[in-house]
């Protein structure tokens, strides 16, 4: 029995030294031959110092191929602190004259290289020769000076080479597999640099994606300049009517993606898309009402009505802005002088439920469908429209009814393009620089929301605004114009006073129209908003006319 005991233990001992031996074995198969390359590559990595200077992250592009971000090249300097550790103070007080040479005392990463940002004349760079552990090279900063649409391309986080906001975060994925350019040394255990080896520059790989805007570049630029000058609150979109296809977008107060630590620092809204967000559209919001009178047949373009300065709705009064010379006026006249009370009279004939209706038609009250964090603007419901007196306010933009600027450039594009309400398109195409494009995203001219006779009238009325009413500070056009001006208290308070909703959408010109545009402003700096409108459709009078991408 002993002898058996013995011979049973023996032979589980060789089956667990067997089962040890095959799980070893196992083991270095995994690593010396299945894993081999990857573990030999990551041996290198870590061997590896360095920086990357060029992140292969895709472009964003306006609709002709020509860049938005103004990336370029700059010259600067790569330090590698374990190369030249001891000799700090030499080289210090031998290249004082540098900007930026003082950082190499404390270095912000320990071991690790880091960028001196500044440019060498060639007595320095000859000073710097003498010293280990320093490279010139070119950085790429992603974000020049003329950067363009701040607040649609967004911003990335420079750490992690990730999108943060706009187009830079809904394209992410598309724009940042490209492998990053860098310049390194490889070191031994210690960090010193392996002598014959010296500095190596690693390629990047060219697997990212360009995104194409529908922008128009020099366009968005000559938005941005006029709101500079003239806007310090507000939001301005230009669309191109027939395919919906974002021209120009810009708000303001703007920033700089490329000093963002200076807007973050600070409690203002210069992050903020005012073009993506709601307000109180004030009398455009007359657009809405009269196309659903006109639609509904309650009444015609020259009906006669009477407004005595005002209108009474179940005891209280909403005066009239008085700027229809008569008192007797036809609804053209009271579309062109903005008169209230004509417009509340026809909302409460009109009732909740057709004011809300042909609301809705124009897509007011929910989002666009852009890639991008948008409002999707509020309409007052059933309940809240059941009192006369919400009508009444809802008749003129005041109140609980909101709308985006870029739901107000929706809104006169949908007169423009003959009853069609079109889609917004800001995303045309993504691009490879091998391949060229990969992917395209149709324009649709969307769904007809007017009859074509409802359409004519409109036309008529808003071209009389800019001809003979309260958009008359547009200017001269080469050809007619058309829009719809607009003014509503907003209940938000700035440096003691309310601020006030400036507005101004239309279209020019008033047949086959190229554009509409959108103004919206509650802080004015120079002018009207109308002035800002007239000066857009004076640049635009000067594009070139050609076939959409």
């Amino acid at each position: 029995m002993g002898l058996q005991g013995c011979r049973r233990r023996s032979l589980w001992l060789l089956m667990v030294l067997s089962l040890c031996f095959a799980l070893l074995g196992g083991r270095l198969f995994y690593l010396q031959i299945w894993r081999s390359k990857m573990l030999a590559g990551r041996a290198v990595q870590q061997r590896f110092q360095c920086v990357s200077f060029s992140d292969g992250r895709g472009d964003i592009q306006d609709r002709h191929g020509l860049s938005l971000l103004d990336s370029r090249s700059r010259p600067g300097l790569l330090a590698f602190p374990a190369h030249y550790r001891g000799w700090e103070k030499e080289i210090i007080g031998s290249l004082s004259s540098l900007e930026g040479i003082e950082r190499i005392a404390a270095p912000p990463h320990e071991a690790l290289p880091f960028w001196i940002s500044t440019a060498l004349d060639e007595e320095q760079a000859a000073r710097l020769a003498l010293y280990p552990g320093f490279v010139a090279a070119e950085s790429r900063e992603r974000y020049g000076p003329g950067a363009l649409a701040s607040h649609l391309v967004g911003y990335i986080n420079e750490s992690e080479g990730r999108g943060v906001s706009g187009i830079e975060l809904a394209f992410d994925q598309t724009l940042s597999p490209g492998g990053a350019r860098a310049v390194g040394a490889l070191v031994d255990g210690r960090g010193r640099l392996i002598t014959g080896l010296g500095y190596r520059e690693r390629e990047a790989q060219p697997l990212s994606k360009n995104v194409i805007l529908s922008l128009d570049r020099e366009l968005q630029r000559e938005v941005e300049r006029i709101m500079d000058r003239r806007i310090g609150s507000g939001a301005v979109v230009v669309l191109d009517p027939a395919s919906g296809d974002i021209l120009a977008m810009a708000s303001r107060p703007g920033f700089h993606p490329s000093t963002l630590s200076a807007y973050l620092d600070k409690n203002n809204e210069a992050l903020l898309n005012h073009a993506l967000c709601a307000y109180q559209p004030g009398s455009v919001f007359k657009i809405v009402v009269a196309a659903a009178a006109l639609e509904e047949g309650l009444t015609g373009l020259f009906q006669t009505f009477h407004c005595s300065g005002g209108i009474t709705v179940e005891g209280r009064n909403f005066p009239c802005s008085n700027l229809h010379p008569r008192q007797k006026l036809t609804l053209a006249e009271a579309f062109a002088h903005s008169c209230n009370s004509v417009f509340i009279e026809l909302a409460l004939e009109l009732g909740p439920d057709k004011l809300a209706e042909y609301a809705r038609r124009f897509g007011l009250g929910e989002g666009c469908g852009l890639p991008l964090a948008e409002q999707a603007g509020y309409l007052p419901g059933p309940a809240v429209l059941a009192a006369p007196q919400a009508v009444a306010n809802t008749a003129l933009g005041q109140g609980d009814v909101m709308v985006t600027p870029l739901q107000a450039a929706v809104l006169v594009a949908t007169v423009a393009n003959g009853g069609y309400r079109p889609r917004p398109r800001l995303v045309l195409a993504l691009t490879e620089e091998q391949r060229g494009e990969t992917a395209r995203f149709w324009s649709s001219r969307g769904e007809r929301v007017l009859s074509p006779g409802t359409v004519n009238k409109l036309k008529f009325m808003l071209h009389e605004v800019v001809a003979r009413g309260t958009a008359q500070a547009t200017g001269r056009t080469a050809l007619p114009a058309a829009a719809k001006t607009g003014t509503a208290e907003s209940g938000r308070r700035h440096r003691g006073r309310e601020r006030t909703n400036h507005w101004i959408a239309g279209f020019y010109p008033l047949e086959k129209a190229r554009v509409a545009v959108a103004v919206f402003a509650d802080d004015l700096r120079e002018g009207t908003v109308q002035q800002v409108f007239g000066e857009i459709i004076a640049r635009v009078e000067k594009m070139p006319e050609g076939p959409s991408p």
